[in-house]
């Protein structure tokens, strides 16, 4: 099976390869349902039929219709959960294709003959790590080889808190010479099939690989 990964599969990777290894690979452990996994499946459920069906925003969103709104309405083409997928020489390509090499799914865009609009709906706390929007934007970028602009931004929903960057096709070389070695670090412990652990202090309650030695401990490096 060709190599191929994600955002979410690279920084589970880097938090801890073997808890990737067990959650992502051969999938012997699973992510325990929990309130922040439901409130995360609710909130991007309730955006998507915003956008794709009209559907207006129900309680705790409502007030962020007022964005919807103004994202909705603005020029352009929008789309609503696109999944999109590059081969490794950054060639667009089906999502479950057979040369698929890294796969996205955008939660709105809006595309314009120069520019396009990304948000991404965030149900946790607020981060500055703007990875995934770069990567995001990137793949746009590699889609409609027009768009010179990419205006990204992250909705953090439960925090009224948006955070944004815009890329450009110039740097889009940068994007990718910061984020390969990641992926080449995945790739060779994929290739090796070595997912050594990484203890941290997420051991004691993130983690349910009981095979670990480090589970439930909590210790660090």
């Amino acid at each position: 099976m060709a190599f191929a990964w994600s955002f979410s599969k690279l920084q589970a990777f880097s938090t801890c390869p073997k808890r990737y290894y067990h959650y992502d690979v051969i999938k012997d452990v699973q992510e325990a349902d929990s309130p922040h996994l439901r409130e995360g499946s609710a909130l991007h459920k309730a955006f998507e039929e915003r956008v794709r069906d009209g559907k207006q925003l129900p309680l705790p969103y409502a007030h962020h219709e007022p964005l919807m709104i103004k994202l909705i309405e603005s020029p352009g083409d929008t789309m609503a959960e696109q999944k999109l997928a590059l081969t490794d020489k950054f060639k667009p390509t089906g999502f479950f294709s057979a040369n698929v090499w890294f796969r996205t799914i955008i939660d709105f865009c809006k595309i314009r003959p120069k520019s396009a609009v990304i948000v991404d709906y965030k149900s946790g706390k607020v981060t500055d790590d703007d990875t995934q929007l770069a990567l995001m934007s990137a793949t746009i970028m590699h889609y409609a080889p027009a768009i010179e602009e990419v205006k990204a931004a992250f909705l953090f929903a439960n925090n009224d808190k948006l955070v944004s960057k815009t890329f450009h096709r110039d740097g889009l070389q940068g994007i990718w010479r910061d984020i390969l070695p990641r992926v080449r670090r995945l790739e060779d412990a994929t290739a090796a099939n070595e997912y050594p652990p990484r203890p941290s202090g997420l051991c004691v309650k993130y983690c349910q690989v009981q095979s670990c030695p480090h589970w439930g401990t909590g210790s660090r490096w």
